[in-house]
């Protein structure tokens, strides 16, 4: 019997067929993303839809103009124009408009969104009982970086602000709206678990930062600074859902706490320390107890005597007494003091002196 052998394809031949199965699979895939973008397009389209349909159930106001898919191949970008949102909660009517605000996930980490809002935000807060209104415009950059768990909860959000004007106005105040604070380079951080099981565990840790923070409220105080740097790290504990009433008295009664392991308002050379469980009452204002720290308390003293808000001899009895519970840091050697701080019935103290008073809910 004899044997037949089928000769094998030239080496041209072979390295083409290969070449055309390579751009086949190529092609395909190419194909595949292009399809995914645009699917995933639609789909964010039809997701912002819905939530704004949601929020219009509610009662609240959502407008925007045009939403326009950018960033193809390797972003996916939505661009949305003349963007407001309203709520109102109780006698609180919330607002926030901006001109441009850019929605921007990688194809590779669909959970992670950054929001930059291109033009300058304008954040309004009345009062209707009062007819006061608090506003806060942040300049454009201003930024927001999520990540979500797989759930769809909020896993992480950093906002940063590179700068912004806080005023307050009452209507009809013939002076208009008057400046609160300044501040430069500010930045929340919230960090968020997927799921807890009961008021003892952290649900959420949040981080405050402003590198420089200006106010007429600092002359007010007596200091000599022209700027203060402040610093927040603080616990949630407990589910809290919202921000509504109705919320944060559910967070309340099921034994929901805040915890404040450093909150530092640095005024050099005064520099203030505070650290402080909180709860809330039934009127919901803030309650608890915590320490502060004072240091360069005789500068602080000082300057309180010169602004006029303290008499010499009040001034010299509280050296005594402070004195008295002080110790020397070792970094320069100023004296720092450390004084009980309680919140109860809307009154904020320090030791035996009321610092002010907070109204309810």
């Amino acid at each position: 019997m004899i044997s037949e052998i089928i000769p094998s394809p030239p080496p041209h031949k072979r390295q083409r067929r290969i070449g055309t199965v390579l751009s086949f699979i190529v092609a395909l895939a190419v194909l595949t993303y292009v399809g995914n973008w645009f699917a995933a397009a639609f789909w964010l389209e039809g997701k912002i839809e819905d939530w704004a349909a949601e929020e219009r159930a509610r009662g609240n106001e959502v407008a925007y103009g045009e939403l326009r898919f950018e960033g193809f191949p390797f972003e996916m970008s939505v661009l949305a124009t003349d963007v407001s949102y309203a709520r109102r909660r109780g006698q609180i009517e919330e607002t926030v408009e901006l001109g441009k605000l850019r929605a921007v996930a990688k194809p590779w980490a669909p959970l992670d969104y950054t929001f930059t809002a291109e033009t300058p935000v304008t954040a309004r807060q009345r009062n209707i009982d009062t007819d006061t209104v608090v506003t806060l415009g942040a300049a454009p950059r201003t930024q927001l970086e999520t990540r979500f768990y797989g759930s769809g909860v909020l896993e992480h959000a950093r906002l940063t602000v590179l700068g912004g004007l806080l005023t307050s106005e009452r209507m009809g105040d013939g002076r208009g709206p008057r400046e609160a604070a300044r501040f430069v380079a500010a930045s929340l951080t919230v960090d968020q678990a997927e799921e807890i099981k009961d008021h003892t565990e952290a649900s959420a840790v949040v981080n405050l930062t402003a590198t420089r923070v200006e106010s007429p409220a600092l002359a007010a105080m007596g200091t000599k600074a022209q700027h203060a740097a402040l610093a927040m790290e603080a616990t949630l504990r407990g589910v809290l859902t919202g921000t509504d009433s109705e919320d944060l008295a559910l967070w309340r009664d099921s034994g929901g706490t805040l915890e404040i392991d450093r909150f530092t308002l640095a005024m050099d050379p005064v520099g203030l320390r505070l650290s402080a469980t909180l709860a809330l009452d039934r009127l919901l204002r803030p309650e608890g107890a915590g320490t502060l720290e004072v240091k360069g308390f005789d500068e602080a003293i000082r300057d309180l005597v010169e602004a006029g808000h303290l008499k010499q001899d009040a001034a010299e009895i509280a050296k005594l007494v402070l004195g008295a519970f002080s110790r020397t840091s070792a970094s320069d050697g100023t004296r720092i003091v450390s004084v009980p701080v309680a919140a109860q019935d809307g009154r904020v103290s320090a030791g035996p002196f009321t610092l002010f008073r907070l109204p309810g809910f």
